[in-house]
């Protein structure tokens, strides 16, 4: 499969990366500064995630996009996330057949047991609040495209660490439901496992999901 991966020197992106390449996937690795790419990826190519042409020429040939772009140089920016989506979506609409979509994401959008978002919890870590909200934001915007196909990869409540690759995980549809949060904490390795076996199965097209531990 050639898979294309936006944002592929970050610590999601990367892993993804090294996942697709060990299953014999052929890899294009998006990025801004082609000298931190590591993993040997098939093809690097730079592109801004917010140039819709450039992501456009980028990822013409992959048959699955992963959009794994963070927002280290724009930490307060609640609208980074929107525009990032809003731009990756113009690019693949000028694609024929436009490749499927994964989307690397927050836990912004996932609801507690009371129905609540996560992103609307009051006391929210100032640090963390941009991206939390960001990345509901964003979600609410890829609900509304129904002319391509997307998947929305939440990480849990509890977060996604540097870890062992183990294979497993879980899967649930917008909650953890009754899973205690410290429960749900996962690897970068196993997150990046689950991003890539949707890849090769497309089981959840046009939903968010969690992947837990």
């Amino acid at each position: 499969m050639r898979l294309a991966v936006i944002g592929a020197t970050g610590r999601i992106g990367g892993r993804v990366v090294a996942e697709a390449i060990g299953r014999g996937h052929e890899v294009t690795a998006v990025v801004r500064d082609p000298s931190r790419v590591d993993g040997r990826p098939d093809r690097v190519v730079t592109a801004d995630v917010f140039d819709p042409l450039a992501v456009a020429a980028a990822v013409a040939d992959a048959a699955v996009v992963v959009s794994a772009a963070g927002h280290a140089a724009r930490l307060d920016d609640t609208e980074f996330y929107t525009q990032a989506a809003q731009s990756v979506v113009t690019a693949l609409r000028t694609l024929e057949p436009p490749p499927r979509l994964i989307v690397v994401g927050g836990f912004g959008s996932l609801r507690e047991s009371s129905g609540r978002q996560y992103a609307d919890r009051p006391g929210l870590p100032a640090h963390a609040a941009p991206e939390i909200v960001g990345q509901r934001d964003a979600l609410t915007f890829y609900r509304d495209i129904d002319d391509l196909s997307w998947t929305y990869l939440s990480p849990p409540p509890a977060g996604v660490t540097p870890g062992e690759r183990t294979g497993r995980y879980h899967l649930a549809l917008d909650t953890i439901g009754d899973r205690e949060v410290a429960s749900t904490l996962i690897s970068m390795e196993d997150y990046a496992v689950a991003v890539v076996d949707e890849a090769e199965r497309a089981d959840h097209l046009h939903t968010c999901v969690v992947v837990m531990r």
